[in-house]
């Protein structure tokens, strides 16, 4: 069994090395298996599963991490775990691994999940095969199915020194963050940000500007981040998911989400950089 975190390297599939030394990763519903006793990800050669008796279902070719052909291997709910392994969640592996490792187990929990959810045709019901030229599951009737990316947006709205962050009802006690929302079809980035703020906190904005983007496999986003600033009204939550909304002065903030796992904080940290240099 190999242990990887901190510097593990992933490459996209699409980018062959001349490595062709196979390592696993096992997945079971949307968990990782992970060492119980170091709490890193445990992946394993092609010798471990020979002798694991591990039940897998499927195996899925992700890319390279270190130069090794990553797989992400779909176990069985019924199937045993190896000595002192357990499943761990990807939000208790965020924060704890790399990056570029988050970023490989994210891609495997999403395709599993992507395989095990499309077995069948949803126009003429008839039973799915992989494509062999691309990652999409195909139909006789000409259906292909390719792996789900819902598109997001997330906000962080300013007005000189203040901040507006929101409590979610699901958010656990004083916790705030930036306002998010799904695309909805028809819809640029910037009309969603512009109708999602106006709808949860009946606020609108002006001056989008575009930061950056990152994977959120809960279970299969891409975020879209943008600073947007004040332009009308006064805040008021919808009372549906916002329960409780503010500004809040970049010196006195209340708990947010931390830089270096989501975006939120990201986009938090770099305003609040930006007026401390100021």
């Amino acid at each position: 069994m190999i242990l990887y975190q901190d510097k593990s390297i992933f490459i996209p599939e699409n980018i062959n090395t001349s490595n062709n030394q196979k390592i696993f990763v096992i997945i079971k519903g949307q968990e990782v298996l992970e060492d119980a006793i170091s709490g890193q990800v445990a992946l394993l050669g092609e010798d471990d599963l020979k002798w694991s008796n591990l039940e897998l279902l499927s195996e899925h070719f992700l890319g390279y991490l270190d130069d090794k052909a990553l797989y992400a291997a779909e176990l069985s709910q019924s199937s045993n775990l190896l000595d002192n392994t357990k499943m761990s969640t990807m939000y208790a592996l965020l924060g704890r691994v790399s990056d570029s490792l988050f970023i490989a187990l994210s891609r495997a929990v999403q395709i599993v999940e992507w395989y095990r959810s499309n077995q069948y045709c949803g126009k003429c019901s008839k039973s799915l095969q992989e494509d062999e030229k691309e990652r999409a599951m195909k139909c006789s009737c000409g259906n292909l199915v390719y792996p789900r990316i819902s598109p997001c947006v997330i906000v962080l709205v300013t007005k000189g020194e203040e901040l507006l962050l929101a409590h979610n009802k699901n958010f656990p006690g004083n916790f705030y963050s930036t306002l998010a929302g799904f695309i909805e079809p028809g819809e640029s980035a910037e009309d969603s940000l512009k109708r999602e703020v106006l709808e949860e906190v009946n606020i609108r904005i002006k001056n989008l500007t575009y930061f950056g983007s990152q994977s959120w496999p809960f279970p299969s986003q891409l975020m879209l981040g943008f600073h947007a600033e004040y332009e009308t009204g006064e805040v008021k939550p919808d009372g549906v998911e916002i329960d409780k909304a503010d500004w809040f002065n970049y010196k006195k903030l209340p708990q947010v989400p931390p830089a270096n796992i989501s975006i939120s904080g990201q986009l938090i940290e770099s305003y609040v950089r930006k007026l401390k240099e100021n």
